[in-house]
């Protein structure tokens, strides 16, 4: 059709038409733009799939090396500390950064019901309840009497919505 897309920056798209200017108008200018939305969709899922794959890749690999150098490193940066006087906390280096930090205590819950039945018979005042609107259970009560709550919300009246599938 003579139009190609040409891309500004890593947002933003622009059609370079053809000299009379695209315009949908008819079903097969119609199919094309909406061949394109769904190549576009489909794109977008490869590349989540992708980088995905990619981070548990990543991770995999940042895992091996940390299990296979990992104390080699901690001892590297405590031999450098301690050739730095000891005072350093962290050695920079051009690919990053080695170093400690202190770690305050911290509570790990391994059984949440018995510590919850714990809390409730010791301090109560631990123990939160959640309070949540069911909004099935409201649409359904509307729908069935039509009583509507008279503040909180309102109703969008019914329209078309536009899509491309």
């Amino acid at each position: 059709m003579g139009n190609e897309l040409r891309y500004v920056d890593e947002e933003t798209v622009e059609i370079a038409d053809a000299e009379e200017g695209f315009h949908v108008h008819d079903d097969s200018s119609a199919n094309w733009v909406i061949r394109k939305i769904q190549e576009a969709r489909a794109y977008s899922c490869r590349v989540a799939e992708w980088s995905e794959k990619e981070q548990v890749r990543a991770k995999r690999e940042e895992d091996f090396f940390l299990f296979r150098y990992g104390q080699q490193l901690m001892d590297y940066a405590r031999k450098k500390i301690d050739e730095l006087g000891g005072r350093r906390k962290s050695i920079a280096l051009p690919a990053g950064t080695l170093g400690f930090r202190k770690e305050h205590a911290k509570i790990i819950i391994d059984d949440e019901a018995a510590v919850l039945a714990w809390a409730k018979a010791h301090k109560p005042d631990l123990v939160t309840i959640i309070e949540r609107l069911s909004k099935s259970g409201l649409n359904e009560h509307i729908d069935a009497t039509g009583e509507i709550p008279e503040a909180g919300l309102h109703i969008e009246p019914e329209k078309e919505k536009f899509f491309v599938r």
